[in-house]
């Protein structure tokens, strides 16, 4: 197994995590549009779109994190045995 294996299924699987997230956050920021900002859960439904992409940014702050790593691995990696 390669050293940047793990990593690359590290970022496979944030990018999996991603895409629904990304998916709910646009319901919930079209349901913004939709209600008033004087509707009783307009505040509830904002917190919920701004937690939504402060987890996003984690999850695209570790999948940077894991390429740089992954990165590093390649280039300090002895080179492959001719044979």
């Amino acid at each position: 197994m390669e050293p940047s294996d793990p990593l690359q299924h590290i970022r496979h699987s944030l990018h999996e995590l991603a895409q629904p997230l990304a998916a709910v956050t646009g319901l919930v920021d079209l349901l913004l549009l939709e209600i008033d900002e004087n509707h009783s859960m307009f505040q509830e439904v904002e917190m919920i779109s701004q937690q939504l992409e402060k987890v996003l940014e984690i999850i695209g702050e570790i999948r940077r994190i894991a390429r740089e790593a992954s990165d590093l691995l390649v280039m300090e990696s002895p080179p492959a045995p001719q044979g």
